[in-house]
């Protein structure tokens, strides 16, 4: 419960869809005169057609709050995967949240079905029995679907009833889908003779069956009667008007509303069936029967070419999105006008320039607000699971659904995205997977292209780098000088060149071992880099030999007792002396520099220092 309102959870897929857009809005309408608030999350792929993989986008429904959910609906027909339905159940129990089950039958959840079988066989007898068909053909939906298998029982069991005999001949698989089902009919053309009606087990079947039957100069249903099932929208746009049965989005949303107060008032394990409702149409000879077709007809006109515009303003946004040099521009760039009415949480752990997020095994443990469309600052703030998502009390005072689909890339999940628009619009919903869509692409390119810039950076580095030190290398070094004299930054300038040496690297070696020499250079190292100016260019030469190029002339004095400094800091860390000798020069930098001349300057004055010592001794 949230504000006194008790929270339903909708499980779906496809929102955009005309049936689940008039049966969630429909729900939702009678849900607010209850006192409820409805959350939809919802996926915009269809994982059951792909397997039982539990894709990224699945992650949608383990933001459902379960510790202030009061009942969470499950579309299961949408969802198509037994696998992603049982573990939003097996989650829901676990917090002691009662399920409802649309269109499926799972164990410890209440369940409200239409009844297809009887909806199926009113179609079927009304176009054997009032029509006097008696060569039917049933057009399957998939092989391994149950509602197909069930429709076909259906079939066989009314023209036996009335006196048809079946035999293999009369079935063919249109898979439920228009490509499959063409092909069917196509075959079907190539008999000597076609059956006098095609019964399809859904619309989308029929319509493209009528489509093809056409093409070929056949008439329906003049010369064979075809019906569908099932209802669609574009069952009353086509001609000719299909004959189906209606799963009424109206009576779903009366039977789950009944179902959800019924466990409100403590009931468990509901059942409520529904039948679809029959509509005989043109294609089996009855007057055309139209059902809101200019409407229709508008609000898809409507859908298509605003989609054709947001299409590339989305486009524009995922390219600039993946462009962008930091989370915080990414973050400035999806504010646009297509992203009112949203907020955008991602994962912490993409923040992290080092691990590749996507192909290693990197665990999210908090997440951060990265877009927020009802705050003008610009900024990446952390994101609390207690408040579901910022102003969610204005939202629930207004009464429209928050929609959650989950950021997906690559097959991972990277966050969510949560949309709460102001009024009931089919085209905001339509968008809806397109702009996450774009989201997700567009982060998710950007992360991917910041750890690539990241690895270029490391491999440059390892490439210039010597592996012990961490200095540039000769080869690095040059480079970086012609840079510096191609570049007129310092032309005119005084410069200075110090050379250092490691003292007595051949005794620590016999002494110590070369271990300890190997720290030895490497301190020798450190300590040049840290003494020098940012800007300076320091290189190991040699194998104790340390060069440093400082665009600025120093006092010698100076640097070599800050040098010995941190020499002697070094030294007691190890337990042994470290120290070296200098050399410097200072010239200015111009075209005509020779570098190898002041380089051997300084070489020459680092042995004098050297010498000096050893005679000191």
């Amino acid at each position: 419960m949230i504000q006194d309102k008790k929270i339903v959870a909708l499980c779906t897929y496809g929102i955009s869809d005309p049936q689940v857009f008039s049966f969630t809005t429909e729900l939702n309408d009678l849900l607010r005169k209850n006192g409820c608030f409805l959350f939809i999350y919802t996926m915009n792929t269809e994982i059951g057609n792909g397997g039982e993989f539990y894709q990224a986008e699945a992650s949608v429904y383990d933001l459902i709050p379960f510790d202030r959910t009061d009942v969470v609906v499950i579309m299961d027909e949408k969802i198509k995967s037994r696998k992603v339905v049982q573990h939003i159940i097996d989650s829901a129990n676990k917090k002691n949240v009662p399920t409802v089950v649309i269109d499926g039958e799972y164990d410890n959840s209440s369940i409200v079905k239409f009844d297809y079988a009887k909806g199926f066989e009113s179609v079927v007898r009304h176009v054997i029995e009032d029509h006097k068909v008696k060569h039917p053909h049933f057009m399957a939906g998939k092989k391994s679907s149950e509602f197909s298998t069930e429709r076909f029982e259906v079939f066989k069991k009314v023209i036996e009833e009335n006196g048809i005999k079946y035999d293999d001949s009369m079935l063919s698989y249109g898979d439920f889908w228009s490509a499959p089902s063409r092909a069917a009919t196509r075959k079907l053309l190539e008999r000597d003779e076609l059956p006098d009606a095609i019964i399809c087990a859904n619309d989308i079947m029929a319509i493209n069956v009528c489509d093809v039957l056409q093409s070929e100069g056949i008439k329906t249903p003049e010369q064979v009667i075809v019906s569908g099932f099932d209802g669609i929208d574009e069952a009353f746009l086509s001609t000719p008007g299909i004959t189906t049965a209606i799963c009424d989005s109206h009576s779903l949303a009366d039977s789950v509303l009944e179902c959800v107060m019924e466990i409100l008032s403590g009931a468990r394990n509901v059942r409520k069936w529904i039948t679809p409702k029959f509509i005989a149409n043109e294609s089996c000879g009855c007057d055309r029967v139209d059902i809101k077709s200019l409407s229709k007809v508008h609000e898809l006109n409507n859908r298509f070419y605003h989609h054709q515009d947001d299409i590339h303003i989305m486009q524009n946004l995922t390219a600039i999105m993946m462009c962008s040099q930091t989370f915080e521009e990414c973050s400035y760039h999806i504010r646009h006008s297509l992203t009112d009415n949203m907020c955008c949480v991602v994962e912490d752990a993409i923040f992290d320039v080092e691990r590749n997020f996507f192909l290693e095994d990197v665990k999210s443990t908090t997440k951060s607000i990265i877009y927020n469309s009802y705050s003008n600052e610009v900024a990446i703030s952390p994101y609390s699971e207690h408040q579901i998502v910022p102003n969610i009390g204005n939202i629930i005072k207004k009464g429209y659904p928050l929609i959650f689909n989950a950021l997906e890339y690559m097959g991972k999940s990277i966050g969510f995205v949560c949309y709460s628009f102001e009024k009931y619009n089919l085209v905001d919903w339509s968008r809806t997977p397109s702009m996450t869509n774009c989201l997700g692409m567009g982060l998710g390119g950007f992360i991917t292209l910041r750890y690539q810039d990241f690895l270029r950076e490391k491999i440059m580095s390892m490439y210039q780098s010597d592996a012990l030190t961490g200095l540039y290398n000769r080869m690095a070094f040059l480079d970086k000088f012609e840079e510096l004299k191609e570049s007129k930054t310092h032309e005119g300038q005084e410069m200075t060149i110090i050379m250092a040496d490691l003292n007595g690297l051949k005794q620590i070696n016999d002494t110590r071992g070369h271990t300890a020499g190997d720290q030895a250079i490497s301190s020798v190292a450190k300590a040049l880099k840290l003494t020098c100016p940012k800007e300076s260019l320091c290189v190991r030469y040699g194998g104790d030999e340390m060069l440093a190029l400082i665009p600025e002339k120093i006092d010698q004095s100076v640097f070599e007792k800050e040098m010995q400094k941190r020499l002697n800091e070094y030294s007691k860390k190890y337990g042994f002396t470290i120290s070296a000798s200098f050399g410097t020069y200072t010239a200015t930098m111009d075209d005509t520099l020779d570098l190898n001349k002041i380089i051997s300057i300084a070489d020459q004055e680092m042995y004098k220092m050297k010498k000096a010592k050893h005679e000191n001794k």
